[in-house]
């Protein structure tokens, strides 16, 4: 992807994720061709390649858009507890849902957790107080496993959210990983 700064260039490339996204929403992902995007977006092609490699580097872009906005989320929570973080995750979620229902649909969800991996770990390292309860319990241990398990844990309830179309309230899955949590602290 092009970093431009250009209005002119900003506006063609959210016309052309706009227009990607659209036509996510008609056709599978694979299926989908530059030509396509670029009429859907009014767009020339040259215009499409100065901005972006590929259909691929519009939907990496994209996510790197919407987990920036995640990232500056998570920046902005005063404690980072469970409850806390969980509130910003489904946040997340439900703003981004018709998104994520595009990703699942097209098989593409792993695209969030590659994301995640790269993201997470270096939000980590920036943001959590090396204080909080979640540094202390983690001290002596291998971080960077800590948080895989973390992200993948997180992810896979997004995935089973998502697989019941989103219909659970966040506050009830919050409820149950909170009281799983507490519950499994009993056998540790």
């Amino acid at each position: 992807m092009n970093p431009s700064t250009n209005p002119s260039a900003l506006r063609s490339k959210t016309e052309i994720t706009k227009a990607l996204l659209q036509l996510m929403n008609q056709y599978p992902y694979a299926e989908i061709s530059i030509k396509q995007i670029v009429m859907d977006a009014h767009v020339v092609r040259k215009t499409f390649y100065r901005n972006f490699s590929d259909k691929d580097d519009v939907l990496d872009s994209y996510l790197n858009n919407i987990m920036t906005e995640y990232v500056t989320a998570l920046q902005q929570i005063e404690d980072c507890g469970i409850a806390n973080v969980l509130n910003v995750i489904f946040e997340f979620c439900i703003l981004h849902k018709d998104f994520l229902l595009l990703l699942q649909r097209n098989h593409l969800m792993y695209l969030l957790l590659d994301k995640w991996n790269t993201f997470i770990p270096d939000v980590h390292e920036r943001i959590v107080d090396p204080n909080s309860v979640f540094v202390r319990a983690c001290r002596g241990l291998r971080m960077d496993y800590v948080l895989a398990f973390n992200i993948g844990a997180v992810w896979n309830i997004i995935l089973k959210w998502l697989e019941h179309d989103g219909k659970e309230s966040p506050e009830e899955i919050k409820r149950t990983i909170i009281a799983y949590l507490e519950r499994a602290q009993q056998f540790i």
